[in-house]
């Protein structure tokens, strides 16, 4: 719990593809914050959705800055960079500030009084590298966030750090208590993450189906997706035993025809 009485906070998100689920982070981040959520900053990475996106729930400012063609030519995004531009050149008027993907996104009442004054989503799998999805520190240590230190050495070193994986390092050597938080697995193990004691869900590679880019588009089955979107609209984070059989079969069918594809056009051919 926040060592303030009345924390105040602001959300910071990350914008890409279409509004699907940074429409239903903010619609759920404003149903749960009991208005301790002031606002939004959202950046809109798209760089085409900037009316769309300043008519959502909390949003006060939405920001479009120039491609990072060095973090872009490593990972084809620059997440990092909008990170770090929206943070530090915001001015912000609350206590805290929430970096949240735009994929995750609270599912009870209760969850803001399971953060602390720093609280940060652990990547599943690693006791110290911190992750985007959720994380929630003071305005007046935001000068010591960095999401892009040793982005760039992915591009040369295996295992290198991706988007925000060292601020858990970062607020730490403040001398600040940091609670780091763990997951447990949604979806039956499937798909997603949950947060806070079951508080919290994190779906990941949320904007990969719905963008332009052939690479991610390659990382989740589209149809898959849709089963997903269609539970968490309705609030269910479980999978049927036909869920499992039908997903079981799309992921078969769509190894099968991604192979088919390479051996008849190349490495040029897009992944389905």
């Amino acid at each position: 719990m926040s060592s303030l009485t009345n924390p105040t906070y602001t959300v910071v998100s990350c914008h890409y593809g279409d509004l699907f689920w940074i429409e239903h982070m903010l619609n759920q981040v404003h149903k749960h914050s009991a208005g301790q959520v002031r606002e939004a900053v959202i950046v809109d990475q798209s760089r085409n959705s900037a009316g769309a996106l300043a008519e959502l729930p909390l949003v006060s400012r939405v920001l479009t800055f120039e491609p990072n063609a060095a973090q872009i030519a490593v990972e084809g995004h620059d997440h990092p960079s909008a990170l770090d531009r929206a943070v530090q050149e915001t001015e912000f008027t609350t206590s805290h500030i929430i970096v949240m993907d735009s994929d995750a996104f609270p599912i009870s009442d209760d969850w803001m009084e399971r953060l602390d004054d720093i609280s940060l989503a652990l990547t599943p799998g690693s006791k110290s590298a911190t992750h985007p999805c959720l994380m929630v520190f003071p305005t007046r240590l935001k000068a010591k966030v960095n999401f892009s230190e040793g982005y760039l050495e992915r591009a040369t070193r295996k295992g290198a750090p991706d988007t925000g994986r060292r601020v858990g390092a970062q607020l730490t050597a403040t001398g600040e208590p940091a609670t780091l938080l763990e997951h447990t697995a949604a979806f039956n193990g499937y798909r997603g993450s949950f947060y806070l004691d079951g508080a919290y869900y994190h779906h990941g590679h949320g904007s990969f189906m719905a963008g332009d880019h052939d690479q991610y588009k390659g990382f989740v089955s589209q149809a898959s997706e849709k089963l997903y979107r269609r539970r968490v609209l309705h609030h269910r984070f479980s999978l049927t035993p036909l869920d499992i059989a039908g997903l079981l079969i799309r992921y078969v069918w769509r190894r099968l025809i991604n192979r088919v594809r390479f051996a008849l056009r190349g490495p040029s051919t897009k992944p389905q």
